[in-house]
C-alpha cells in the first residue's frame, strides 16, 4: 500500500443567521463530526451585515457565547485561510441584518477510499455534488 499524506475533499459552507443572531448551538454537530474524524475544520470566520449593509467580521471568541468560545479553544479555530475576497463574497450572499458563518472543511472520511482507489490504479474521471434539496428525484430511482 502506498502511504502518502493524502487529503480528503475540501469544501466551503456558508450558513446565514437572520437578525445577526448566532448562538453557537450548531457547533455541537460540527464538534461531533470533528471528534469522529468525519471532517477536519480548516478555517472558520463570521461575517455580519448590519441593517444599513455595513460589513464586519467577528472573531469567534468575541461572540460572547460560551459554546462558541469553548469550540474555538478546543479546535484551535483559524481564519488565516480565509481572505478579504472570501469575506466579500460571503457578504454578497447575505441580506442586511444577517450574520454568516464561513467554514472550510476537509472530508477526512474519504481519505481511506481515496487511498484504496489510488492503490487499485483508479483514476478520478468526474466528481460533483447533488444538493439534498435536489436529490428528491433520486428517491424513487431504481437501484
Amino acid at each position: 500500500m502506498r502511504r502518502t499524506c493524502m487529503k480528503g475533499p475540501i469544501d466551503y459552507i456558508i450558513v446565514g443567521f437572520q437578525g445577526n443572531k448566532f448562538d453557537g448551538s450548531i457547533l455541537k454537530s460540527i464538534s461531533e463530526a470533528i471528534d469522529k474524524k468525519i471532517i477536519n475544520l480548516i478555517a472558520l470566520a463570521f461575517v455580519m451585515k448590519d441593517e444599513e449593509g455595513t460589513i464586519s467580521t467577528v472573531d469567534i471568541v468575541d461572540t460572547g457565547d460560551d459554546e462558541t468560545i469553548e469550540f474555538a479553544q478546543k479546535y484551535q479555530v483559524d481564519s488565516k485561510h480565509i481572505d478579504a475576497n472570501d469575506i466579500d463574497e460571503t457578504a454578497d450572499l447575505i441580506p442586511n441584518n444577517t450574520a454568516a458563518g464561513l467554514l472550510i472543511i476537509e472530508h477526512t472520511w474519504a481519505i481511506p477510499l481515496k487511498e484504496a482507489l489510488v492503490n487499485a490504479n483508479g483514476v478520478l474521471l468526474a466528481e460533483g455534488r447533488i444538493h439534498p434539496d435536489a436529490a428528491k428525484e433520486l428517491e424513487g430511482a431504481a437501484v
